[in-house]
């Protein structure tokens, strides 16, 4: 059972992780020019322009945190399950 409870915390510790990371990201705007960076290794450095990023669609700003719930639910889920069938 230790196992068990060893993987379930390095999982809740990798989900937490990671998603700060991605929140960091998201909050940055780090994806906010996906066509420009599509097209930057076809382009040569004369060429490059700098493309004003509008702001983020509404279902962006909403899709973040309706992932980071979904993942938190599964979370708790296999915490229960695990709790629940010793």
């Amino acid at each position: 059972m230790t196992l068990l409870v060893m993987w379930t915390t390095y999982a809740v510790f990798g989900v937490l992780v990671y998603s700060a990371v991605f929140l960091w990201a998201v909050r940055t705007r780090q994806f906010s020019s996906e066509d420009h960076a599509r097209r930057l290794p076809l382009e040569s450095a004369a060429v490059v322009s700098e493309e004003p990023a509008g702001p983020p669609a509404a279902w962006r700003v909403l899709a973040v945190p309706a992932v980071l719930l979904v993942l938190a639910a599964g979370v708790m889920v296999a915490l229960l399950v695990c709790t629940y069938l010793r």
